[in-house]
């Protein structure tokens, strides 16, 4: 399944999954949302300012990383970044 991540400022990147995946998208996204937000368990994701986090710092990479290991980290890798998508979108995720 092709879904069109949409992170604000026509900055609009596209990832393929499972259709099982995809068709759970939408509760999988809060939980990365609540995941990046946490500074205890994302500890990648922070913009800095003077050594300090002030903000999360992702894109659809930081997605596909943490649903291939940390929410699917048993298995086959579910889900890749693409640059140009052959199929149609399914799905639109706002962030």
């Amino acid at each position: 399944m092709i879904i069109k991540i949409d992170l604000g400022n026509d900055f609009i990147q596209h990832i393929s999954c499972s259709t099982k995946v995809g068709r759970k998208m939408n509760s999988i996204q809060e939980d990365f949302l609540n995941w990046i937000f946490d500074e205890e368990k994302n500890t990648e994701y922070w913009a800095l300012e003077n050594g300090e986090r002030i903000h999360p710092n992702y894109d659809a990479k930081a997605f596909v990383e943490w649903l291939n290991n940390v929410r699917f980290k048993r298995g086959i890798a579910k889900a890749k970044l693409i640059t140009n998508p052959q199929l149609c979108v399914k799905k639109k995720l706002y962030f």
